[in-house]
């Protein structure tokens, strides 16, 4: 008899466990969305990230623009496209592009052939959380956080 209630306790115990007694593994964040634009023009395909400010206050995020671009960030540890948590960010903005050459060549350097090259496609100063102007703070609620980029800016960071 004793086995039959310790079974039943441990049944229990486990059905708590994995089913009934789970939390959200997602942290609540607030939503952070916006248009990237360099010149006035939207820019697809463009790759967005938050770094914050302060270590261990804020969640970094990322997100890609769509064809008007339009981003949704997403922090690892939140729901997708659900923004991040409240807090003060630096933020960069990359969008390579990639092409086949024409005539592939051998690279001593890298001991490989070179058969693409790719093209950084925004002002580098944006690309780099260390150079890049871009800053927001995230604040309860949703956020629209747009990111109008100057094809001729100059990073005032030093």
């Amino acid at each position: 008899m004793k086995h039959y209630h310790s079974l039943v306790f441990l049944s229990f115990f486990f059905f708590c466990v994995f089913f009934g007694c789970q939390q959200s593994v997602y942290i609540p964040t607030e939503m952070v969305e916006g248009i990237v634009t360099l010149d006035g023009v939207p820019v697809a395909d463009a790759e967005i990230t938050f770094y914050p400010v302060q270590f261990g206050v804020g969640e970094s995020a990322m997100g890609r623009t769509d064809a008007n671009g339009v981003y949704n960030l997403s922090s690892m540890k939140g729901k997708p496209k659900k923004g991040t948590l409240p807090a003060d960010y630096n933020i960069t903005v990359s969008k390579y592009v990639t092409k086949e050459l024409e005539k592939p060549y051998f690279d001593p350097a890298q001991d490989a052939v070179i058969k693409f090259e790719s093209n950084e496609m925004i002002p580098l100063v944006y690309t780099d959380v260390e150079t890049s102007p871009l800053t927001a703070t995230v604040v309860k609620g949703n956020n629209v956080i747009n990111l109008p980029l100057d094809s001729k800016a100059i990073s005032s960071k030093k």
